[in-house]
């Protein structure tokens, strides 16, 4: 089977285009490479590749997760004989259903002595004659074809499709730099991981847990959406950081309505740690204005003081219909709605304040010993490797995790 991939934002790219090409090509091996060989190539503008199968749902499923892909189609690839097109684009056109049809045509090589306009009118009157002789009734439209038949001339070859299919678009995987998502097992920061993967990110996931203090759910969510998330970037590292030793300090030594801004703000420095340790250059959260307390501007302001990165937030002004839509087309829903216990539900407050004033904030750090837990929290996380195989994930323990007891006992006592 041969695909014909199209692109979009890529071809922008002037000098780099070629390196932005090459990141795609090895983006689609890696989404079949459980298919075997892959013969791919950049071919005027396009990327063709030819894999040894005809289970066709299945090529469709997988290419929805190809960022920088803006359209494909399975396409037939003959020589620039004339003849041998007219005969391909009528083979191409039976494998369709319709009552309308056109032909177009574009030349990346002028060489060939039609214009594109010729080549239309002869193959689609080919065509129309070929549908009156077998009884298949079919009308001629030009604005909106049920049957769209394509030819592409390029180099010295003809390629030639029907049906062509909507890609993810955005840009490939792995061209943008390192960023690390902080993941939690909600609706919100998959989402968000997934936006900065189709901006052409590496997203190296950070997920903050108070396990053994709460039970093992949010991990286990939390694993399964970075997996499902690999799907996109092929290769994840996912940090599995215990809070529950920061948490103890905050709950013993600070009030219940600033705890909220203080872990969030602790979280920011663990993660710019991890960053710093992956050579990442931003952190990303879920984050959407207003959505929650700690979502203020004046919270936002406060919590961003404590970072060293830029912080990306690709849903600050999304609605949570919005969110939720998205979470269900990427496949996260279900794992999202599952039930769990986060270490944020160990923070909430009654009242939270929803205007901190940063030097509040800091006067509340400074009787604190949290650099200390902070660093140590970085250097017990669990550290996992996970790549997408084509069709399942694979795991590889990078780094065990090492809990400490806490004082007050399991689980927590609010």
């Amino acid at each position: 089977m041969q695909i014909v991939v199209h692109y979009h934002e890529i071809a922008l790219k002037g000098n780099n285009r070629n390196l932005f090409v090459k990141q795609l090509i090895r983006n689609l091996r890696r989404a079949f490479q459980d298919f075997g060989k892959i013969s791919a190539r950049s071919l005027f503008g396009r990327v063709t590749f030819e894999l040894d199968t005809d289970n066709i749902e299945e090529v469709h499923r997988r290419m929805r997760g190809v960022f920088g892909v803006a359209n494909y189609a399975v396409a037939y690839e003959v020589p620039q004989d004339f003849e041998t097109m007219k005969e391909t684009a009528w083979k191409c056109f039976q494998e369709t259903q319709g009552r309308t049809f056109a032909v177009r045509c574009r030349r990346a090589d002028k060489s060939f002595p039609m214009r594109s306009g010729e080549i239309e009118r002869e193959i689609g009157g080919y065509i129309f004659d070929k549908c009156l002789s077998s009884g298949r009734d079919i009308k001629v439209d030009l604005t909106n074809p049920d049957i769209t038949v394509r030819l592409e001339l390029v180099g010295k070859l003809a390629l030639i499709s029907g049906e062509r299919r909507q890609g993810p678009g955005g840009l490939p995987s792995g061209t943008a730099g390192k960023v690390v998502g902080m993941l939690s097992s909600g609706f919100d920061s998959p989402i968000a991981c997934w936006q900065l993967m189709k901006r052409g990110a590496d997203v190296i996931m950070c997920h903050f847990h108070s396990y053994p203090f709460t039970n093992k759910a949010s991990l286990e969510n939390c694993t399964l959406l970075a997996d499902l998330l690999t799907r996109y970037q092929y290769k994840t590292k996912l940090y599995l950081v215990s809070f529950a030793p920061v948490q103890e300090e905050l709950l013993s030594m600070t009030p219940a309505d600033m705890r909220m801004i203080l872990y969030r703000r602790s979280m920011v420095r663990i993660a710019s740690k991890v960053a710093e340790r992956e050579g990442a250059l931003a952190l990303v959260t879920g984050e959407s204005l207003g959505q929650v307390a700690s979502q203020t501007l004046p919270n936002m302001r406060v919590i961003d003081e404590a970072a060293e990165l830029p912080m990306l937030r690709p849903l600050v002004g999304t609605d949570k219909d919005d969110i939720i839509k998205l979470s269900r087309e990427i496949g996260a829903y279900e794992l999202s709605a599952r039930p769990y216990e986060d270490c944020c539900s160990l923070m909430l407050a009654k009242h939270p304040c929803t205007k901190a004033r940063l030097k509040d904030v800091l006067d509340l750090e400074s009787a604190m010993e949290l650099e200390e837990l902070e660093a140590q929290a970085v250097k017990n996380a669990e550290v996992i490797e996970i790549k997408w195989m084509g069709d399942h994930a694979e795991h590889k323990q990078l780094q065990a995790p090492v809990y400490k007891e806490g004082a007050m006992g399991c689980p927590l006592d609010l």
